[in-house]
């Protein structure tokens, strides 16, 4: 009889599959994949078969211990399959959603993309990437293409071994390296753009996700799953800098603006009701760099998609705490 990891990994392996039955599914998955997007690819998968709308994940103890929520008694754990082991296991995170909030609860810093970003996140992809140009979906795109073909020039001989039993078993091996460049490319702009806030159905049609059926086996569907994931997580990671440090600064403008506004009066100049020892205290950068963060929404100390490495076992699957599988 199967275990339930075992049976979750069977899961896994049918919801793979589905993915790429149809180009919206496979859109639907992106859009929750690039919401998710420090998470590895099995990991989103398992996230998008349980909870497709989720928006901030994260493990019991993260949400009770570092961002002081509780999860809600009876919340059902989204399980992950981890098969790192000599036996496959089963850990649970939590949406968000799941959770409540004490007194001094934090809420989690989610970044988003607004009109006054853009150039500085333009202007940081074209150092980075050396691709300008006016139109940001367009940059994006082209960032997609030649992190796709990178990954294959380090990738793709390994990838060649595995597209037995797919569509691309017929190919040769110069039309596998088209496929999957095409089927990365569309993959990876369509994430970043949904991620951005751009609208990507707006860039896309359906003939454009055409090489992604290719891949309809859970090996292949794993393997482009996988390269979308960690070349998402990498853009996505130095966008969220980006915005994160623009927010920082226009906190310490409002900031330093403030302060020098209170330190005026009408008619009579400067204010010596308070003592300087007082303003210069008020004034000193550290606290002005501290307040700054403080006018974000919740910490980014603490990031609520985890990396592999950044992970810790969860033994929660509902909200108290029974043994893990």
């Amino acid at each position: 009889m199967a275990t339930k990891a075992q049976m979750y990994a069977q899961m896994a392996d049918h919801a793979a599959v589905q993915l790429t039955s149809s180009w919206n599914e496979w859109m639907r998955f992106l859009d929750t994949a690039s919401r998710l997007y420090k998470y590895p690819f099995h990991d989103q998968l398992m996230i998008y078969a349980q909870r497709p709308d989720a928006t901030a994940c994260a493990e019991y103890d993260l949400w009770n211990d570092k961002m002081g929520r509780y999860v809600r008694r009876g919340s059902k754990g989204i399980a992950l399959v981890d098969d790192s082991g000599d036996r496959t296991r089963l850990r649970y995170v939590f949406d968000i959603s799941d959770t409540g909030t004490r007194p001094h609860s934090r809420t989690p810093w989610l970044w988003k993309m607004e009109e006054r970003h853009i150039d500085s996140i333009s202007a940081m992809l074209e150092n980075r990437y050396g691709v300008g140009g006016d139109d940001l979906g367009g940059q994006l795109t082209e960032i997609a293409r030649r992190l796709a073909g990178e990954y294959w020039a380090d990738n793709g001989r390994d990838f060649l071994y595995i597209v037995d039993d797919s569509f691309l078993e017929e190919y040769d091996e110069l039309n596998i390296e088209v496929q999957f460049k095409a089927a990365a490319t569309v993959s990876i702009a369509y994430s970043l753009m949904s991620r951005c806030g751009l609208a990507p159905e707006q860039y896309f049609t359906h003939e454009d996700f055409m090489p992604v059926f290719d891949f309809n086996t859970p090996a292949t569907v794993g393997a482009l799953g996988t390269a979308v994931s960690q070349i998402n997580q990498q853009v996505l990671r130095q966008i969220g800098v980006t915005i994160l440090n623009a927010e920082r600064q226009a906190a310490q403008e409002r900031r330093t603006e403030h302060e020098e506004q209170s330190d005026l009066q009408p008619e009579r100049g400067l204010s010596d009701s308070q003592p300087a020892t007082d303003r210069t205290a008020r004034n000193a950068p550290g606290q002005v760099r501290q307040d700054a963060e403080n006018l974000l929404e919740g910490s980014p100390a603490h990031p609520l998609q985890p990396s592999a490495d950044e992970r810790e076992a969860v033994p929660a699957p509902v909200g108290d705490r029974p043994d893990r599988e």
